[in-house]
């Protein structure tokens, strides 16, 4: 099997990411900041550990200034509706996820306007224009995605921020860029920060984290905490306000073992290695008669994702005959409807490749080979 579908989950797992899940759940069930017992001080042990680390990873000096979530989309709906208010305005782009998209759209119905302005893949200094042009006096914030989950295109995140007039903060979607793209969020001038640990961080399914680099706002969920517990209100500081009910304490196990194992690598070199199988596999895509690619990596930089199709093919058909021949990709229009739009790709889909840290151009060539026996039925 070739698995190309990293951007949906990445596979394999580092050794150590399923050995440390194993050894936690044969060795511990305990729930972290419950109880003073020697397990649940343990488990309290490796939250904070991880809190670190994930620290360490994205340029964040405060632990406490990182709160887990189930995963991204949770990260960016606790964000995104408990910062915009009524009469409120944001700014986001036509490359966004639906966890974006949906929040903005179902906050219109509570009073709140959005824009999504066209990312130019090319030319980053038209993009900020376009976010530029956009902002009004009642903006509060903009929302974007680090990296295209689609073809891969990484945003301008420190052009964007610099740009910014006061009051306007920055929430940048890290789904595809955490483990990934270098971040730096201070460095970057980025507010609030999300991403899941089952993309680049290496880590199992079911956790992910926030990070709060400026105000605090409207927690969504509100409940038990193991803190403050006479009160009635929910607690007003970090992590505690966003940390109602148990953690996952296994996939946060998980989620420090990725991370290790990304920081070991390094994040440049992932980086690199990443953006040159994008180029590896365009050239070879435009190699081959009949199929269409839709970027130019020579032109700009995109990172473990790109997409193609086959000329009067649905992307589905070509998508079921790679997964009979053992090649993993996605097809279809992969939570991103303005991305499909902006391209002319809304009825088609598009075919997603996207690479690992263990994928390798041989990879890439055995998946061409099988690609062109589809082209020759």
């Amino acid at each position: 099997m070739i698995y190309f579908d990293n951007a949906a989950s990445t596979y394999p797992k580092p050794g150590s990411v399923s050995k440390s899940v194993g050894n936690w759940l044969k060795n511990n069930g305990a729930n972290p900041g419950r109880s003073g017992h020697k397990p649940a001080m343990a488990a309290g042990g490796v939250v904070f550990d991880t809190r670190v680390l994930i620290c360490k990873l994205i340029g964040m000096n405060d632990p406490e200034n990182i709160a887990f979530v189930p995963n991204a989309t949770y990260g960016l709906n606790f964000l995104i509706q408990g910062i915009l208010k009524s009469g409120d305005h944001a700014v986001t782009t036509d490359l966004e996820h639906n966890s974006v998209l949906r929040p903005l759209k179902l906050l219109e119905k509570k009073g709140v306007n959005f824009d999504a302005v066209c990312v130019d893949l090319y030319d980053d200094n038209k993009t900020v224009e376009n976010i530029l042009k956009s902002i009004k006096k009642n903006t509060k914030l903009v929302i974007c995605t680090q990296c295209s989950n689609v073809c891969g295109k990484v945003m301008p995140i420190r052009k964007i921020s610099a740009a910014l007039p006061d009051g306007v903060k920055l929430l940048v979607d890290g789904a595809q860029g955490a483990g990934i793209i270098p971040t730096d969020m201070k460095a970057d001038g980025v507010d609030y920060y999300c991403a899941p640990s089952h993309k680049g961080l290496m880590g199992p399914q079911g956790s992910g984290f926030i990070a709060i680099n400026n105000d605090l706002f409207e927690p969504l969920i509100v409940g038990g905490t193991g803190s403050e517990s006479f009160d009635l209100d929910q607690p007003d500081y970090l992590p505690d306000m966003l940390e109602s009910g148990t953690l996952a304490t296994p996939a946060i196990v998980g989620m420090y073992e990725g991370i290790k194992f990304v920081l070991g690598l390094g994040v440049e070199n992932i980086f690199q290695h990443k953006v040159s199988l994008v180029k590896y596999a365009v050239n070879a895509l435009n190699g081959l008669d009949g199929v269409i690619t839709y970027v130019d990596p020579e032109l700009s930089c995109f990172a473990s994702t790109t997409c193609f199709n086959v000329s009067n093919q649905d992307s589905d058909q070509v998508g079921e005959y790679l997964a009979e021949n053992d090649i993993c990709v996605r097809s279809g229009i992969h939570c991103a409807p303005l991305f499909h739009k902006k391209m002319g790709t809304e009825k088609t889909g598009m075919v997603r490749i996207s690479f690992g840290c263990y994928n390798t151009e041989y990879e890439i060539d055995q998946f061409i080979k099988i690609l062109k026996k589809y082209l020759k039925k």
